[in-house]
């Protein structure tokens, strides 16, 4: 069978396609007698309206660019599923893009410019020049539909999602105390990443106020890869006085420093604790299971996604909104403690 058009419900409804299409989309500009007629016709024609053609009308693609620069980082996997998620629940799709190094702005507002997108949800937090800023506020006159993850507040001029990096950190530094420690390290994250310093400097902070002194021999590079928790690994090594509890900056970087200590006859947690951040998927069933600092991974991807929409549809009642989730400590077996 054919299948109805707009032309055919507006026949049968004995109104004209402008009408049918105002009933159906601004049915508020119709009258009650009209929207009813229109409404009757589509039920009994089984008539479906073409969401490209409503897409068309509102100048809309109905279509998300999520942005993120290590693609096959597992810990994104639970973003994208809450971004997935509550984009299908409004009939919007995703878009995944893994930019090559300084091709970020151009990616974002290329796609942006040329409606092949109706926002942008950035992963981590990359600059956008001012001068092209202030090019898509006038665009959009007011807050372009770009929200930034995972990173500090502040260093993308855009609404965020965000947890309390330096709180996290505070978290991780304290149980590690609460366990006995007294000689406790750090492995940073990468140079780029804005999160490295807030996550140093909350560890700092438990030790400081539980009255331990701050070895800085026992901080050393280290990076978001196993590659770099193994390279920290080596950093550790060649310690002749090691601390007794190291703090990863993720979980994999923490599975990579194991490994590479177990290579060595080193045990985890037997000769030294060690303590991850994110809580990945993985960290549950890794031996030994990590104790981790959990985010809400899932959650900040519908947060993210929800507020591009409002950005969308000017639901926004702030020009830069912020959303920081909670996080909180998941202890297992990577971390024991000091014997007395």
């Amino acid at each position: 069978m054919k299948r109805p058009s707009i032309g055919d419900v507006a026949r049968h409804a004995g109104v004209s396609t402008a009408t049918v299409s105002r009933a159906l989309n601004s049915p508020e500009t119709v009258t009650e007698k009209t929207r009813r007629k229109v409404t009757e016709a589509v039920e009994e024609l089984h008539y479906v309206q073409s969401e490209t053609a409503r897409n068309f009308k509102l100048q809309r693609a109905s279509a998300v660019l999520v942005v993120a620069h290590d693609i096959g980082n597992i810990y994104y996997s639970e973003i994208f599923r809450g971004i997935q998620r509550r984009a299908e629940a409004s009939n919007f799709s995703i878009t995944i893009a893994n930019p090559s190094p300084g091709g970020t702005q151009d990616l974002i507002l290329s796609n942006l410019r040329t409606s092949k997108v109706d926002g942008v949800i950035i992963l981590s937090g990359h600059e956008i020049a001012e001068r092209d800023m202030k090019l898509l506020q006038k665009l959009y006159s007011g807050t372009p539909p770009i929200v930034a993850m995972c990173e500090e507040r502040g260093h993308v001029r855009v609404p965020h999602i965000l947890i309390d990096n330096e709180r996290a950190g505070y978290i991780a530094g304290r149980h590690l105390i609460e366990m006995g420690h007294v000689k406790i390290g750090h492995a940073y994250g990468p140079n780029r990443a804005p999160v490295r310093r807030a996550r140093a400097n909350g560890l700092r902070r438990a030790m400081t106020e539980a009255g331990i002194a701050i070895n800085d021999t026992y901080f050393f590079e280290g990076g978001f890869s196993a590659i770099g928790g193994r390279s920290a690994a080596q950093s550790y090594l060649s310690l002749k006085d090691r601390p007794t509890a190291m703090f990863m900056p993720n979980d994999e970087a923490a599975m990579g420093f194991i490994s590479q200590l177990h290579r060595y006859g080193i045990s985890v947690p037997g000769d030294v604790s060690v303590m991850g951040f994110d809580d990945i998927v993985l960290a549950d069933t890794y031996v030994p299971a990590l104790t981790t600092v959990h985010q809400p991974k899932e959650e900040m991807g519908r947060h993210a996604m929800n507020l591009v929409l409002d950005i969308i549809e000017r639901r926004t009642r702030s020009e830069l909104p912020i959303i920081e989730l909670p996080v909180h400590l998941v202890p297992r077996d990577s971390v024991a403690r000091i014997k007395p």
